[in-house]
């Protein structure tokens, strides 16, 4: 029955894909204003629109690769042993269901899948300053996801084109750079080993911005849906990032 179940979702998802995505995952929405507070960090939620679940990864792949073609992010997520194929992701719930609404109307099918990022406990570090300075490099993550997400927005909705979106992109990523280098490496060995964590995943995250501002649709895949699939990589790397954090050292 279960292997029946997942077969339905995707001929119902490749038959609904057959709908352009990227203007209904975005013409209900606003930009957020891309404020976020610097030197603070709390744990969060995003909402991401699954356009199927699947036991076969290969399987999800497939419809990413049709998503990502019509506009959304195709974004592969697993959890709980299953695949979730994402199209985008909100900071509020109440605009996911709007998009979930959007896309229902539209004949598509939809999930909405909560991705949480826990606050972070930095045990044994050397002084609160140093804290600070660890929860400032995430509070900046978190910023170039919403940047990201205010790009994607304006691509769709044709508030903004191409160049400058990567003009936006190239801000961004400057804005982590500054931000990266300021880090503190602490005074002790445990600050060294979160700064190293850190400083990973700032790294990682610059990769992805770098790939974005060089990008070149040779594939079908627009850029509003490789900022799409950036934003929802780096809702990733920072969960991964705070679960190392709090597994701890």
């Amino acid at each position: 029955m279960k292997n029946k179940f997942f077969v339905l979702v995707f001929s119902v998802v490749c038959v609904g894909l057959c709908v352009v995505v990227a203007g209904l995952l975005s013409s209900v929405i606003t930009v957020s204003g891309g404020s976020v507070s610097a030197g603070s960090f709390s744990g969060f939620k995003v909402f991401a629109i699954s356009l199927g679940e699947f036991t076969s990864k290969s399987s999800a792949e497939t419809i990413a690769q049709q998503t990502s073609q019509r506009g959304g992010a195709g974004f592969v997520y697993e959890t709980d042993n299953l695949y979730y194929v994402l199209a985008s992701a909100y900071e509020e719930e109440n605009d996911a269901k709007l998009v979930q609404k959007n896309l229902s109307e539209s004949g598509i099918s939809s999930k909405i899948i909560e991705i949480e990022v826990p606050q972070p406990e930095f045990s044994g570090i050397s002084s609160e300053e140093q804290k600070k300075s660890f929860l400032s490099a995430l509070s900046q993550i978190k910023s170039a996801f919403v940047k990201l997400y205010d790009i994607s927005i304006s691509l769709d909705t044709g508030a903004t084109d191409e160049t400058k979106a990567k003009i936006e992109v190239i801000a961004t990523n400057g804005d982590l750079e500054v931000a990266h280098k300021k880090i503190s490496r602490g005074e002790s060995a445990v600050d060294g080993i979160y700064y190293q964590q850190i400083s990973n995943t700032f790294n990682e995250i610059e990769d992805i911005l770098n790939e974005l501002k060089d990008y070149e649709n040779i594939s079908g895949v627009s850029l509003s849906s490789k900022i799409k699939f950036g934003y929802i990589s780096i809702i990733e790397k920072v969960a991964d990032l705070v679960d190392l954090i709090n597994s701890k050292i």
